[in-house]
C-alpha cells in the first residue's frame, strides 16, 4: 500500500532545513572557538535529545566518520527509536569505532553519551588501540531542548527530558573527572554556531566533499533516512516493470554502483534497508573485501532476518562473502522451521535494472475499511457513539461491492472506567457478530484469568470480574472467555498491523510468538526505570520493527492525545479516555481521527484540573474516580471509625509529580470525610520544594514568614464523636504513631483546641529516628490549624496562641533570621555546607500573583547530603562493588556508587568510611577464621604431609587431609554455634583447602562468607535504628567479631 504524506506533518520544514543548512561563520576569527581533533581520536558528542548532536556532528565531521546509534538502530530494525535493539546497536557502534581507530582514523560517536556506563564501552575501544578520547558536550537547557525536540520528528517528550536533566548535570562532572577522557569541550546553546573544528587535512577534504550532500544529510538527521511517513514515495515509475518479492525476504544485488543501480535502489528501498558492502567499507575505512566488512554486514543481516524485515544485500562483482551470507540465512531457517525467501539480481553493467519496480508482498489479508479504537477502559458511552457512527456508515453504504467497515479495538476493554462490565459485554457481542476484532491487551489478559478463576493482582480487574459474574449467567461468562481466548495478540492486513503495547517483530507465516514476546506485546517492554512507582515501559514507537509499507497502531501508554510517529510508522490511540473523558479512534486507510466524549469522566477530568475539591456527594464520586485511576489511596474506617474514609495522594501521584497536571490532587494529604462527603479532617495541601519542583527564578520573592521544617511524622488531630482523634496520612490507628500521640495529647490541655479545625502536628519519637537528631525527645510540634470545611489555615499568631495554651511548641519562627532575603537567596544560604546544621529545612510562606497564600519547602545541604547517604548510598551496592580477590573497590565503581555526585564531599567521606569499615570487618573474619581453624588445620596438615611422604599424588593427599579435618570442624561448630550449617562448612573447608594446597590467597574464599556476615550485621543495625534513621556504620560489631568465640 502506498500512502501520500500528510501535509501538516511537514509544515515549516523547508525553513527548518534552510536554517540548518546554513554554514556561515562569524565574521571575526577571534570570536570563533576552535577545537582541534587529530588522527586516531575517539570523539564523544554528548547531550540531551534535541540539543543538536547530530546536526553538530554532520557540520563538523566527515559523514563516514560519524557512528550514530540512531542510524544503527534503524539499520537493524527500520526504526531509529527502537529501544529493544539498543544493546545491539551500541555493540555494533563499538565494533565500528574499533575498526576506524585500529586504522588510525577519527571515530565520532553520535549518541546521548550522558552516562559513564554507556561511555565505558567506547573508552575500552579507544584504550585497546591507543587512541585519544575527546568529548564535546552540548550544554543545552532541558527546556530549550524540549522546545527544539517538539519541532523535530523524533520527539521523545518533555517528561523524558525533564528526567534526563540531572544526568546531563552529572555528565559534565564525570567527563571532567574521568581518567579516560583527554579533553572535554563544553558548548552552550549559543556557542555551537560559532565553533570551528580543526581536522587533519584528509578529513577536512572529506568534509568539504560532503558539503554538497549535507543538505540531504541534515534532512536525514531530521527525518532519519527519509522515513517521514513510513511509506515509500515512488515517483516517475508508472511505466516500470514489476518485480515481486515476499516481505521479509533477502535480495542479493551484485552490481557495480552505476547511476541506474543507484536509481533502482532509491526508487524501491530506503537506505537503511540496504546493507551495502561499499558503504560499510567506507564507514570503517577499509577495502570492500576486508573480513571486517563481512562481520559488520553479517551482524546487521542476522538481526534484520530475525526481525522479518525485507532487506537488500548489495555488493560489487567478485565480492567473496555471498555464500557465507546464504549459509547464515539457511541456518536461521533451519532453527526457526520457516524458510527465509531469497532472490538475486546480477547486474554488473546492466542499465535495465533501473526500469524495475519492486513490489513487496505481505502474506496478510487485503486492506479493508477499518475503524481503529483506542483503549476503551470502560468508557461505554463514548465507545457506543463511535461504533454507532460506523454502523450508520455501513447502513448508508449503497455502493455495490464496497466492503463494510470493521471496528478494531486495540485492547483493554475495561478497568478504571465508569462502565466496565457494560463495555466488556458490548464488545464481546460485536466480536461474536463479526462486526469487530479485539486485539488482546494487558487488561484483557487479566480479565481472562479472573473469569477463569485465577487470582488477579489488579483491584480494578477484580471488580470487573465480580460485576460480570453478578450480572451474567455462567454460559454468558463462558462466551466472554471464549472470545478472549480467541482474541489475537496482533491483527494484520496488507498495510496495517495492530498490537496493543509493542511489536518486537511481525512473525513470518507459520511462525509462533514466544510467551515472552506475547507478554511484551500486551504489557509493553520495560525500560528498566520507574514512572510514578510503576515499572516504566517504552512506548509503541520505541518497540516497533516492521517494513516501511506497514503502519503499526496500538495503545497502552496513556498519551495526552493520539500520537502519530511517522518515523517509526506507528500511531498510539490511547489518550487516557478513562481520565480525560475522550475516546479516540482512527479511520483506516484514511488515517483520519475521530473522538467521542464520556460525560461522567469528562466531569471528573475538569475537577482534576482545578485547585479546589468538590463538596459532599460530588467529593465522594470524585474520590472513587481518583482511586480507580490510582491517583489516591483510600482507607475506609472500621469499628470506631466506621463511616469515615482517609484519602491521601498515591505513590504514583507523588513520584510522577502529577499535581503539576492535576492541581486538585495537592489536597489529598490525609483528608478524612464522612459518608455524606463532609470534611472531618482537612490537613494543609502538598507543599513543593524550591529549586526542584519550583524553579528559583520564580522565587525572587521576600516571604511573609519563614519556619523550621520539622523532621518527624505527620499527625492529624480531629474532633469526631465527642473526642479528639489522631490519624496519619494512611491510618486511623496504629501502634507506632497514633497511640503515642494519643498518650501525649491526654496529658495536654486539649480544651484550647477548636473542634471545627484540623490540627496538624509533627510527631517526634525516640524510637522513630529520622535524619535530624532530636536527642531522644518525645514531643508534639504544632504546625498549623486548618478549618475542616474550607481548608483555610489559621493566622500564625493564633497557631502560636493555641500551642502555648495546649502546652506544646510550634515550628520555630525564623523570619527575623532571614529578614529582607528572597526565597531564592534563602535557598542559596541553606545549600551551603555548614549552614543550618541539624535541621531538615525551612518552610517559607508567600502570596502568589493571584494573592493566594503559598508555602514552599527549602531543604538544607546537610539534610540533602545525609538523605543521599541514607537513600542512595546503598549497603548492598557497596558490598557488591568489592572485588573478592583484593577486597578493594575501584575508583570508577566508587564514582558510580556516588551517582557521579562529585561535589558531595560528605557522601564521599561516608562512602570511604563504610568501605574502610567493611575491609576492617573482613580482616577480622579472616584473622578469627585462622584462629578458629587452628586445630583442624594442624590435623589436616599432618595428614597431608604423611600422604605426600608416602608417595600419594598431591590432589588425593589434599582430599584425604580435608576429610580428616571434618570431624574436628563439625565438633567446633557445634560447640560454638550449636549447629552445623552448610554455608559455614563450605567456607571453612574452602579456606583449609587453600592453605593446605598452598594457594596464593586462601583467604579469598572467605570473602563471600565475610560479606554475608557483614550483611547480617547491617540488617541488625537497620532493624534496631529504624529504616528512616541516618547512620554511617553500625555502632556495635559484637555479633560479627565474636562469631568464632563462645
Amino acid at each position: 500500500m502506498s500512502l501520500n504524506r500528510e501535509p501538516e506533518q511537514f509544515s515549516g520544514e523547508s525553513e527548518t532545513l534552510k536554517r540548518k543548512g546554513s554554514f556561515s561563520r562569524p565574521e571575526s576569527k577571534e570570536e570563533e572557538k576552535e577545537i582541534h581533533i587529530g588522527k586516531k581520536t575517539l570523539v564523544l558528542i554528548a547531550g540531551l535529545p534535541g540539543s543538536g548532536k547530530s546536526t553538530f556532528a554532520m557540520r563538523h565531521f566527515p559523514l563516514d566518520s560519524i557512528i550514530s546509534t540512531d542510524r544503527i538502530r534503524q539499520e537493524i530494525s527500520n526504526n531509529p527509536a527502537n529501544q529493544l535493539v539498543s544493546d545491539k546497536a551500541f555493540f555494533l557502534a563499538k565494533r565500528m569505532a574499533e575498526e576506524r581507530l585500529e586504522r588510525g582514523e577519527i571515530a565520532v560517536i553520535d549518541a546521548q553519551n550522558l552516562a559513564e556506563e554507556t561511555r565505558a564501552q567506547f573508552y575500552q575501544a579507544a584504550e585497546a588501540h591507543g587512541a585519544r578520547v575527546e568529548a564535546i558536550l552540548l550544554d543545552v537547557d532541558y527546556r530549550e531542548a524540549t522546545a527544539r525536540n517538539k519541532k523535530r520528528k523524533k520527539d521523545v517528550g518533555e517528561e523524558y527530558l525533564r528526567a534526563r536533566r540531572g544526568t546531563q548535570r552529572v555528565a559534565l562532572k564525570s567527563l571532567e573527572k574521568s581518567g579516560h577522557v583527554n579533553a572535554v569541550h563544553v558548548l552552550k546553546a549559543d556557542e555551537t554556531d560559532g565553533v570551528r573544528v580543526a581536522l587533519p587535512e584528509d578529513d577536512a577534504e572529506a568534509l568539504k566533499r560532503d558539503r554538497d550532500f549535507l543538505q540531504e544529510a541534515l534532512r536525514a538527521e531530521a527525518v532519519l533516512g527519509v522515513a517521514e511517513t513510513g511509506f515509500l514515495k515512488r515517483e516517475g515509475m508508472e511505466d516500470a516493470l514489476s518485480m515481486r518479492i515476499s516481505a521479509g525476504s533477502v535480495m542479493f544485488l551484485e552490481a557495480n554502483r552505476t547511476p541506474e543501480v543507484e536509481e533502482f535502489l532509491k526508487n524501491n528501498f530506503f537506505d537503511h534497508q540496504v546493507i551495502d558492502a561499499e558503504r560499510v567499507a567506507k564507514r570503517i575505512h577499509t577495502e570492500v573485501g576486508d573480513e571486517a566488512v563481512y562481520d559488520v554486514m553479517k551482524f546487521i543481516l542476522k538481526e534484520r532476518v530475525g526481525l522479518n524485515l525485507t532487506t537488500v544485500v548489495a555488493y560489487p562483482p567478485g565480492f567473496p562473502y555471498e555464500e557465507r551470507f546464504r549459509k547464515g540465512i539457511e541456518n536461521i531457517s533451519e532453527r526457526s522451521g520457516v524458510a527465509v525467501p531469497t532472490t538475486k539480481i546480477f547486474a554488473p553493467d546492466n542499465s535495465s535494472v533501473g526500469q524495475y519496480r519492486v513490489e513487496v508482498e505481505r502474506d496478510a489479508p487485503e486492506d479493508v475499511p477499518l475503524f481503529l479504537v483506542g483503549d476503551v477502559q470502560g468508557c461505554y458511552t463514548a465507545m457506543r457513539e463511535l461504533s454507532g457512527r460506523v454502523r450508520e456508515e455501513n447502513l448508508s453504504n449503497t455502493e455495490e461491492g464496497k466492503p463494510e467497515r470493521t471496528i478494531v479495538f486495540v485492547g483493554d476493554m475495561a478497568d478504571r472506567g465508569p462502565y466496565d462490565a457494560e463495555s466488556v459485554i458490548y464488545i464481546t457481542s460485536l466480536v461474536r457478530k463479526g462486526r469487530a476484532v479485539l486485539v488482546k491487551g494487558n487488561h484483557d489478559e487479566n480479565l481472562l484469568g479472573g473469569l477463569k478463576g485465577e487470582e488477579t493482582k489488579s483491584q480494578e480487574t477484580t471488580a470487573t470480574v465480580k460485576e460480570l459474574k453478578r450480572r451474567l449467567k455462567p454460559e454468558s461468562i463462558q462466551k466472554i472467555i471464549e472470545m478472549l481466548e480467541h482474541a489475537p495478540y496482533i491483527a494484520e492486513w496488507k498495510g496495517l498491523v495492530v498490537a496493543h503495547a509493542a511489536l518486537p517483530r511481525i512473525p513470518r507465516k507459520g511462525e509462533s510468538l514466544s510467551e515472552a514476546e506475547k507478554k511484551v506485546i500486551t504489557h509493553g517492554a520495560r525500560t528498566g526505570g520507574f514512572s510514578g512507582g510503576r515499572a516504566a515501559v517504552w512506548k509503541l514507537h520505541n518497540t516497533a520493527a516492521h517494513d516501511p509499507e506497514v503502519l503499526v497502531v496500538g495503545g497502552h501508554t496513556h498519551e495526552e492525545a493520539p500520537v502519530k510517529n511517522m518515523i517509526a510508522g506507528t500511531a498510539i490511540l490511547d489518550a487516557g479516555a478513562e481520565v480525560q473523558g475522550k475516546l479516540w479512534g482512527m479511520y483506516y486507510p484514511e488515517l483520519e481521527l475521530a473522538s467521542a466524549e464520556e460525560p461522567s469522566v469528562l466531569k471528573m477530568f475538569k475537577i482534576l484540573k482545578q485547585e479546589r475539591l468538590p463538596e459532599r456527594k460530588d467529593l465522594l464520586t470524585f474520590m472513587e474516580f481518583a482511586r480507580q485511576q490510582s491517583f489516591i489511596d483510600v482507607l475506609p474506617g472500621k469499628g470506631t471509625y466506621e463511616g469515615l474514609t482517609i484519602a491521601s495522594f498515591s505513590q504514583i501521584t507523588e513520584l510522577g509529580n502529577l499535581w503539576e497536571k492535576y492541581p486538585v490532587l495537592r489536597n489529598f494529604r490525609g483528608i478524612i470525610v464522612d459518608s455524606n462527603g463532609n470534611f472531618v479532617a482537612h490537613p494543609f495541601e502538598k507543599t513543593h520544594k524550591a529549586g526542584d519542583e519550583i524553579p528559583l527564578e520564580k522565587l525572587n520573592i521576600v516571604p511573609e514568614k519563614v519556619f523550621e521544617k520539622a523532621n518527624g511524622s505527620m499527625g492529624i488531630v480531629y474532633f469526631w464523636k465527642g473526642k479528639w482523634n489522631v490519624s496519619t496520612k494512611f491510618s486511623f490507628e496504629n501502634e507506632d504513631y497514633t497511640k503515642p500521640t494519643q498518650e501525649m495529647l491526654s496529658k495536654l490541655n486539649t480544651s484550647v483546641l477548636d473542634t471545627s479545625k484540623t490540627h496538624v502536628f509533627e510527631i517526634i519519637l525516640p524510637n522513630d529516628s529520622h535524619i535530624v537528631d532530636y536527642g531522644g525527645k518525645r514531643e508534639l510540634i504544632l504546625l498549623n490549624s486548618i478549618e475542616a470545611k474550607t481548608g483555610k489555615a489559621a493566622d500564625w499568631d493564633d497557631v502560636v496562641k493555641t500551642a502555648h495554651g495546649l502546652g506544646v511548641r510550634t515550628a520555630r519562627d525564623m523570619t527575623e533570621e532571614f529578614s529582607g532575603k528572597t526565597i531564592a537567596e534563602i535557598y542559596e544560604f541553606a545549600q551551603k555546607e555548614g549552614n543550618l546544621a541539624n535541621i531538615e529545612g525551612l518552610m517559607a510562606r508567600f502570596r502568589d500573583a493571584g494573592g493566594k497564600e503559598v508555602m514552599v519547602k527549602i531543604k538544607t545541604r546537610e539534610y540533602d547530603d545525609k538523605k543521599f547517604v541514607r537513600d542512595r548510598l546503598d549497603w548492598k551496592d557497596i558490598l557488591e562493588a568489592f572485588e573478592p580477590a583484593t577486597m578493594e573497590i575501584s575508583e570508577a565503581k566508587k564514582d558510580k556508587l556516588l551517582g557521579y555526585n562529585f561535589d558531595n564531599s560528605f557522601a564521599h567521606a561516608c562512602l570511604e568510611t563504610r568501605v574502610a569499615w567493611v575491609k576492617e570487618q573482613y580482616l577480622h573474619v579472616v584473622a578469627d577464621a585462622r584462629e578458629f581453624l587452628f586445630a583442624p588445620k594442624s590435623e589436616a596438615e599432618l595428614v597431608y604431609e604423611e600422604m605426600i611422604a608416602g608417595g600419594v599424588e598431591k590432589q588425593k593427599a589434599v582430599e584425604k587431609a580435608l576429610r580428616a579435618a571434618v570431624p574436628h570442624l563439625v565438633k567446633l561448630l557445634k560447640e560454638h554455634k550449636g549447629e552445623v550449617l552448610q554455608g559455614d562448612m563450605n567456607a571453612f573447608m574452602g579456606f583449609l583447602r587453600g592453605i593446605i594446597s598452598e594457594g596464593e590467597h586462601p583467604e579469598e574464599v572467605l570473602a563471600k562468607y565475610a560479606i554475608l556476615r557483614i550483611q547480617a550485621t547491617i540488617q541488625s543495625e537497620t532493624k534496631k535504628r529504624g529504616k528512616n534513621s541516618f547512620w554511617v556504620i553500625p555502632e556495635s560489631e559484637k555479633e560479627l567479631k565474636n562469631f568464632f568465640r563462645v
